[in-house]
């Protein structure tokens, strides 16, 4: 299990083991986060908060929610709207010593422009 939180500790993250993969997005939102995610479905993921710990960014079309501390400020994970099990969760690595994703490839995306990998 991989456990993580943000800076002040009101979220904790739980992973069952580290994804194939990281991203590195350039859209609009992910580069000035600076995030690097890493992409899980709900049902395989623990977001642990109280309701009033975190502030979600709607943007663009109001399908993704973005996640960040209401205390530290962090970002922590985005998700669909919708909320079901199976629908993606990706968690913001870079929460995470370096160590721990080190060995974990890094795949860019062009969330800019193409919406393809820009490194294939």
């Amino acid at each position: 299990m991989y456990k993580t939180t943000c800076h002040c500790g009101n979220v904790e993250i739980n992973a069952p083991e580290l994804p194939s993969r990281l991203i590195q997005c350039n859209c609009s939102i992910c580069r000035r986060y600076g995030t690097l995610w890493g992409h899980y479905t709900r049902a395989t993921v623990s977001v642990n908060y109280r309701p009033e710990s975190v502030v979600a960014y709607i943007w663009g079309d109001k399908v993704i929610e973005f996640f960040h501390c209401a205390k530290c400020g962090c970002v922590t994970h985005y998700e669909g709207v919708e909320k079901t099990p199976e629908e993606r969760l990706s968690i913001n690595f870079r929460l995470f010593s370096p160590e721990v994703y080190s060995d974990v490839p890094v795949r860019l995306f062009d969330g800019a422009e193409t919406w393809q990998f820009i490194d294939d």
